[in-house]
């Protein structure tokens, strides 16, 4: 079935194992949120174009398998869950596009960290990438247990304000003038979920390359009161509308990457803003969240300026 107006969780699948443990995820997110779940594959002819193999029946092929994946993808999620409706859509365009113009009708769209792409070495496949760019809702990267091999060494050491917070609970990376949307979002997946939440913000130094400027080490707990007092403000609304959810807050001189991900050891979500409102020179997504993408130990929202 396809064509569908009603608000979804879209998942794009493929054959390779991290489509299929996003699959079960989106499955459970879908049962949670009480919306349907449409599943999606993009079928095109563009990377098969072998000589002496194109023509109609190639075609068919192609297509049937792509339904097949689909139907098998369905089939593996309702028996997940008996209940939930599956919507299927073959996307006619590449995946990217495909999975961008089902994204604006869609609450939530989960992808794999890693498909079937040339480079499967890749930390983070491309489509997830421009997904996490470009896409309009909320995009959830999902990274299982079975990458933890993956991981860099975490570098940072918790500092004695670290807080440890339940189990599952959802982190959320809270920067300077953080925007509404990741905050609000963040909120709402604790109450969903029913766990705590825990905001993080972390702060540097400038670097200096002269050895006549001396970093001021003796000002940290000023900057930590500082920002400590930002970071409140940033989840004053939500906190407020969401009086049920066990809020914890860690705020420290680090780098913002490392930590959350040593942080998402244990967490049931990390939420991230887009941050993209970046020059044309800039990569498309930025330092902080391609490395979290990379290493996280959970799976990764990434939230647009204004969504939730």
């Amino acid at each position: 079935m396809s064509g569908s107006s009603v608000r979804s969780v879209v998942v794009g699948v493929d054959a390779s194992a991290h489509a299929q443990a996003a699959l079960d995820w989106a499955a459970d997110e879908a049962v949670l949120r009480g919306v349907p779940l449409r599943i999606a594959h993009a079928w095109t002819m563009a990377p098969h174009r072998v000589p002496g193999t194109g023509g109609v029946g190639a075609a068919k092929s192609l297509l049937q398998a792509a339904e097949e994946i689909l139907a098998r993808a369905g089939g593996r999620a309702q028996a997940r869950h008996s209940g939930l409706r599956v919507d299927f859509e073959v996307l006619p365009e590449e995946a990217v596009p495909g999975l961008i113009r089902l994204a604006h009708d869609a609450e939530l769209l989960v992808v794999g960290s890693r498909g079937l792409g040339r480079f499967r070495s890749v930390l983070i496949g491309s489509v997830s990438q421009s997904l996490v760019a470009h896409a309009p809702c909320p995009v959830v990267v999902f990274r299982g247990p079975s990458e933890a091999a993956d991981q860099v060494a975490d570098r940072a050491e918790p500092s004695d304000t670290s807080t440890r917070c339940d189990p599952g609970a959802v982190v959320l990376g809270a920067a300077p003038c953080e925007t509404a949307g990741p905050v609000a979002f963040a909120f709402a997946e604790a109450a969903r979920r029913g766990v705590s939440l825990l905001a993080v913000r972390t702060w540097t130094y400038p670097a200096s390359y002269s050895p006549y400027v001396a970093v001021p080490l003796d000002g940290s707990d000023v900057c930590n009161e500082e920002e400590s007092r930002g970071l409140l403000e940033v989840i004053a609304a939500p906190r407020e509308e969401y009086p049920d959810v066990k809020v914890f807050t860690e705020v420290g001189m680090s780098d913002a990457a490392t930590t959350l991900v040593r942080l998402s050891a244990g967490a049931g979500l990390v939420v991230l803003g887009a941050d993209r409102d970046r020059n044309r020179f800039a990569p498309p997504i930025g330092r902080v969240t391609q490395q979290v993408l990379h290493h996280a130990h959970a799976p990764v929202a990434v939230v647009s300026h204004g969504r939730s």
